[in-house]
């Protein structure tokens, strides 16, 4: 039950998110919410949320496309517990947006040990079809 409302929550914030207008707040917001509907593991808001083109660049040097990050969560290769940014550089031009900054993260390996990471990261979202869509993400990992 719990996971569920979390999950209707998640789903609620990201189309609101999603509801705005191409400016800077919009794309923060986007961003966080991506976040969220991450550790959720909600279908839907990680849909919205990733454009068809989207190219995902992990720390470790793995490449994945749309549909391979999303199964990723799925299939719990990618187990997010949480995802907190520590900072968030957030720039608008137009129709594309760049966020950079660092985010800790815990994952959660497949023998149930909790990984700490800490990455530094670029994100370029475009704004279409009245929302904004991640098409690329690039992370480093630092120290924690």
């Amino acid at each position: 039950m719990k996971k569920s409302l979390l999950t209707l929550v998640c789903t609620c914030l990201t189309f609101i998110a999603l509801a705005q207008k191409a400016d800077v707040t919009s794309l923060k917001q986007a961003e966080l919410s991506r976040f969220k509907v991450m550790v959720a593991k909600d279908r839907a808001g990680l849909e919205a949320v990733m454009h068809r083109d989207l190219v995902y660049f992990h720390s470790s040097g793995v490449a994945d496309n749309k549909d391979s990050y999303i199964a990723s969560i799925f299939s719990g290769k990618s187990n997010y517990q949480s995802i907190d940014p520590v900072e968030l550089v957030t720039r608008v031009y137009g129709k594309t947006g760049i966020n950079t900054g660092i985010v800790n993260i815990v994952n959660l390996g497949a023998d149930g040990k909790e990984t700490p990471l800490k990455l530094r990261f670029t994100d370029v979202f475009v704004y279409e079809d009245g929302r904004w869509q991640m098409v690329s993400w690039q992370s480093t990992k630092l120290a924690n």
